[in-house]
């Protein structure tokens, strides 16, 4: 298997930034303080996501629908105004050049993704139950597996302000070591670990690998449970303590958990906040978890303190799974709208 290189869009514009965070303030009581002073000035324009990881086709019952966790994220990013770029890899078939039109599409760069010989783009079977909860099973061997080893210089180049992840596409340990390199090269970026595991698509050393990269991770309570001895931390029902537990052994900045349709929490910057998401109808939840993501990182760029960044990240999961598919349209004047009616 080779992988290939095409640029399909312009390189994304360099944007002078602050000096990067240095390491040792991670996880202290200064980091708040750091990370307000490198976002003060900067508009949503000046902020670059880039994500790492899967990219593949939701086979759902109306239909294939792109898809996969930090995808999601940097498109809904895309939506809110900020810059995004994607390093992935998808193969040489119509479903990659399908892949590579939609992010273009979607305003996302696509000079990092890579086309894979002999390997298929990534496609998942997508069943909905009643309540809206899907089930994956993800095809393998899928090519964004494969993401190019030689893109860590543009993307260090490119200095994110976010840098988003997750762990399908992490599960050899060359690409977790690859991941650590590009993460090492962007301390001052905001590392979203969106945790996201499927059934056979991830390892116990995966994960434990790869939270250590992280300076904000996103789990569900069902994730948390389960990854509790794995991540070193007691579980004992107690988000808030399971939060600041999870966040100072591995010297996280955030620390998200959701519940579907219950009341999901965030620690950020030493707060705690806990809230249910706005009431709605949910016509599915495919990539709710995905657009909440989003929506907390979007209020972290923001300088939002925990509660304010929760209701952002609660409207927007809940204004996606109240619409068909995981990448529905919607308006950011709609987000603010469903945002303000849970405004305590």
């Amino acid at each position: 298997m080779t992988v290939g290189f095409r640029p399909v869009s312009p390189a994304v514009a360099r944007v002078s930034l602050p000096a990067p965070m240095p390491r040792s303030l991670r996880g202290c009581q200064d980091v708040h303080r750091v990370y307000e002073d490198r976002y003060a000035k900067m508009t949503r324009s000046a902020m670059l996501a880039v994500g790492v990881g899967e990219v593949l086709w939701d086979r759902l019952p109306s239909g294939d629908e792109i898809g996969g966790a930090p995808f999601n994220v940097v498109s809904h990013l895309a939506r809110l105004g900020h810059r995004a770029a994607y390093l992935t890899a998808v193969g040489r078939d119509p479903l990659g050049d399908a892949a590579i039109a939609q992010m273009a599409s979607r305003g996302i760069d696509t000079s990092l993704v890579g086309r894979a010989d002999g390997i298929p783009t990534g496609l998942a079977q997508v069943t909905v139950a009643p309540g809206g909860s899907p089930a994956f099973v993800i095809g393998r061997p899928a090519a964004f597996e494969h993401w190019p080893a030689g893109e860590r210089g543009q993307v260090i180049a490119m200095r994110p302000a976010f840098l988003v992840y997750g762990t399908l596409a992490q599960l050899h340990a060359q690409a977790r070591a690859r991941l650590a390199a590009i993460a090492a090269g962007c301390p001052g970026a905001v590392a979203l670990y969106d945790v996201n595991l499927r059934d056979d698509w991830w390892s116990a050393d995966a994960v434990a690998e790869l939270i250590k990269l992280a300076s904000v991770v996103k789990l569900s309570v069902a994730e948390a449970r389960e990854l509790a001895p794995v991540l070193d931390v007691a579980w004992n029902d107690d988000l808030a303590a399971f939060s600041a537990g999870l966040a100072g052994r591995h010297r996280l900045r955030g620390v998200a958990i959701t519940a579907g349709p219950d009341a999901a929490s965030l620690w950020l910057d030493g707060a705690f906040a806990s809230a249910a998401p706005p009431a709605a109808e949910v016509v599915d939840a495919v990539g709710a978890g995905d657009a909440f993501a989003a929506g907390l990182l979007d209020a972290i760029g923001q300088r939002r303190g925990a509660a304010a960044a929760l209701r952002r990240a609660n409207a927007l999961g809940t204004l996606v799974a109240s619409r068909r598919g995981a990448q529905p349209p919607w308006d950011p004047a709609e987000l603010s709208a469903l945002e303000a009616s849970t405004r305590g």
